[in-house]
């Protein structure tokens, strides 16, 4: 969990023979991200360095080796490097949070707060410390929407979803404390939407007990209010703590340090079984729901076997038609329907009514529990240019369909698109190209696909 500063670059240059402070965005000029930032680029942020807040005016871009600078006026612009990383080990990552603590009060007493993120304040390590700068308010907003999303997660491990204002930057710095003493997080998750749950729940279960025991009992307090309430605590508190400068160090009891690292341990395991039933849970679900569904589609096999269904009278090139939009919107029922009684046989028309049973389930389940569908229509997607698929994303479904008759048979070519995730998070289009035959024969149900023969390439 190393923070980084995004690519974006602090320095010192001369316009009209006078100092100034630019901030190099790392993007093009004649980029869409580029222009994004030309019309952010005029606003009134702030400066703060050896403990005065000043404010920084940018006046508009420059351009070096065709990247865009963003540059303003500033009363006094000290010499300064950019941190390869945000310090969070030892003496200098004490030194760093207390600067930073210092400077976003400071910045709270001046005006009112947004939310914590990592375009929000950018440090500038300067011959008498550290020095911090708030980008207007436009800018930041640009500059968060610009970054990749592959470079998230680590930063959202110091950002609470809900909090807003002072509160969200309370959390961040007793969140730092807490990583700087113990070199990890209690809530610590891989995926994304795990990890948010998990800081949600922080509230009401969150104790001292998991929490570094070097600070003394003050702090302790501090970071404890901060990581548990959304409404965070008093920002002259955070400001008086990091004017303090209280040693991290206090003595416990051998009898007290074993208290607490079985309270600990005990909390962190009832933690782990209720990160596991937020994970798996899910999954569970859709296993029970999945054996519901199985039951219900056997019954309602046999009752279609003796109740008339409006499929019955659809032609040849309706069967088919619908039976590829069954396939799309996951019908399963639909596929069943247009098959044949005997067409058990096949094994590419079982596995499409197993794959929108299973898909079916999976889609309802999560859409239940997130509120909205998860699934991001292929087609849709492919039209739109192959956009990147963000993380929890399904890709899913057909697009190119193509329908041509021969005679004897129905022959379907088409795109399926399908996602895999990767070690990024992110979700990899999984695209294959598929040539389908189809045979159909006319039932006392009407017509009826009888034989599906399929054929698939890889897309690049």
């Amino acid at each position: 969990m190393i923070l980084v500063p995004r690519n974006l670059v602090l320095k010192r240059i001369l316009v009209k023979d006078r100092p100034v402070l630019a901030l190099d965005t790392g993007f093009e000029a004649d980029s869409m991200e580029g222009i994004r930032l030309v019309k952010a680029s005029r606003g009134t942020g702030w400066f703060f360095h050896e403990g005065r807040l000043s404010p920084w005016t940018t006046k508009g871009v420059l351009q070096e080796d065709r990247r865009l600078v963003v540059w303003g006026d500033l009363d006094r612009v000290p010499e300064g490097e950019n941190p390869a990383a945000w310090p969070q080990d030892g003496a200098e990552g004490r030194e760093f949070l207390r600067a930073f603590v210092l400077a976003w009060t400071a910045r709270a007493e001046a005006e009112p707060l947004k939310a914590f993120g990592p375009s929000a304040v950018l440090p500038w390590r300067t011959a008498t410390g550290w020095a911090f700068v708030f980008p207007p308010d436009d800018l930041r907003g640009v500059l968060d929407s610009i970054q990749p999303l592959s470079d998230r997660l680590s930063w959202d491990h110091y950002r609470h979803p809900d909090a807003v204002g002072a509160a969200s930057w309370a959390f961040t710095s007793a969140a730092l404390g807490v990583f700087l003493l113990s070199r990890t997080l209690p809530w610590v998750q891989a995926d994304e939407a795990h990890l948010r749950q998990e800081l949600r729940v922080l509230k009401r279960t969150l104790t001292e007990d998991e929490l570094p025991e070097e600070p003394d009992a003050a702090t302790l307090r501090l970071w404890l209010e901060a990581l548990k309430g959304q409404d965070g605590t008093p920002v002259p508190r955070w400001k008086a703590w990091a004017l303090e400068d209280r040693p991290w160090d206090s003595p416990r009891s051998e009898a007290n340090n074993l208290r607490r690292t079985k309270a600990r341990q005990k909390r962190e395991r009832r933690r782990g079984q209720a990160a596991f039933w937020r994970r798996k849970g899910t999954v569970i679900t859709v296993a029970a729901v999945a054996t519901a569904v199985v039951l219900a589609v056997v019954g309602s096999v046999v009752w279609g076997l003796v109740k008339p269904d409006p499929t019955d009278g659809w032609t040849p090139e309706q069967v088919v038609t619908g039976y590829y939009t069954g396939i799309s919107t996951l019908d399963s029922e639909v596929l069943r329907k247009l098959a044949s009684f005997d067409s058990g046989k096949e094994p590419d028309l079982a596995h499409d009514q197993e794959e929108a049973t299973n898909l079916y389930v999976i889609r309802q389940v999560r859409t239940a529990y997130e509120q909205k569908s998860p699934v991001l229509d292929a087609a849709e997607w492919e039209a739109a240019g192959k956009p990147t698929v963000e993380p929890g994303r399904m890709l899913y479904g057909l697009a190119g369909l193509e329908y041509q008759h021969d005679g004897t048979a129905w022959v379907v070519r088409y795109r399926k698109w399908t996602g895999e995730a990767g070690e990024d998070k992110l979700m990899h289009p999984l695209g294959t190209s598929v040539v389908d035959r189809l045979v159909l024969t006319k039932t006392g149900r009407g017509w009826k696909i009888s034989s599906l023969r399929r054929e698939r390439q890889p897309l690049p």
